[in-house]
């Protein structure tokens, strides 16, 4: 009985130590996913830096709190200067940068990809409870299934055809975070695979009911003059419509951004 006693005692000190341990204070993100997750979970005291893709127009038209975080080019001294107590970076990692990361003594969290809403919450729910705000990370997902939800009650009965155009003929397929946009908001990409490669010939011989196009990187691209082609110019005036592509990552903000975007896709094909 002693011995059943000391063992939960045990157990319970050990629980109180952990609920104890002091959040991390010095958090440093590497990668401009694990940015959007951390400015939208902590408070700017607790950031250490975050990368220069974090005040770009893109995401400070989001984010306006990166415009005063400190910023880094994930360089090696930059990292060891920062001296941070937890960094967020990707799985993708060159082994280099491995071994430098665990010279740093912080923890370091690798927080994978997400590419459809289910993979949102379970990335915003894991980054939350690493860097102790687990009650933002829930009410950020109870905002993304309210927008998700609102999303479904106008999801159109014929599915719209849609073709992202813009990125030197680029057109993503049925999968991936695109694709579990347009599947949300009730469209669906002319792209059946993975992904496919469009002149403006093919385009339109696709006969999408719209041209959507991120915005992120929209105008980078050297061949982003065949936007203006005549053929699209006339065929899709008033059907090209634009989003913010967040630079692909699947944060809890792009429910809300897929609801714009079904906004403004039915009231393009609107009759």
């Amino acid at each position: 009985m002693k011995h059943g006693i000391c063992a939960a005692a045990v157990l319970l000190l050990l629980g109180q130590a952990a609920a104890a341990q002091p959040k991390a204070s010095r958090i440093m993100s590497l990668k401009v996913c694990t940015d959007e997750l951390l400015l939208d979970l902590v408070p700017p005291a607790r950031i250490a830096s975050v990368t220069f893709m974090a005040q770009e127009p893109a995401s400070l038209r989001h984010w306006p709190q990166g415009a005063r975080a400190r910023v880094n080019y994930g360089s090696a001294e930059e990292i060891l200067s920062t001296q941070p107590d937890l960094i967020l970076t990707d799985p993708f990692m060159a082994p280099g940068m491995r071994q430098l990361l665990a010279k740093t003594g912080a923890r370091i969290v690798e927080v994978p990809p997400a590419e459809n809403f289910d993979q949102i919450r379970a990335v915003t729910r894991m980054v939350a409870k690493e860097v102790g705000e687990e009650a933002r990370g829930e009410a950020l997902i109870a905002q993304m299934d309210a927008d998700l939800a609102a999303v479904a009650a106008r999801r159109p009965a014929r599915p719209v055809r849609v073709a992202q155009w813009g990125n030197g003929g680029y057109v993503p397929g049925a999968g991936g975070l695109f694709g579990a946009m347009l599947t949300a908001a009730g469209a669906v990409s002319i792209e059946k695979g993975a992904m496919g490669f469009y002149d403006v010939e093919t385009l339109i011989a696709a006969q999408p009911d719209l041209l959507v196009y991120g915005d992120t990187y929209r105008g980078m691209s050297l061949r982003s003059q065949q936007d203006n082609h005549p053929a699209l110019v006339k065929r899709y005036a008033g059907r090209r419509i634009s989003y913010a592509s967040l630079y692909g990552c699947g944060v809890p903000r792009t429910a809300r951004i897929t609801r714009q975007l079904q906004a403004d896709m039915l009231k393009a094909v609107k009759p």
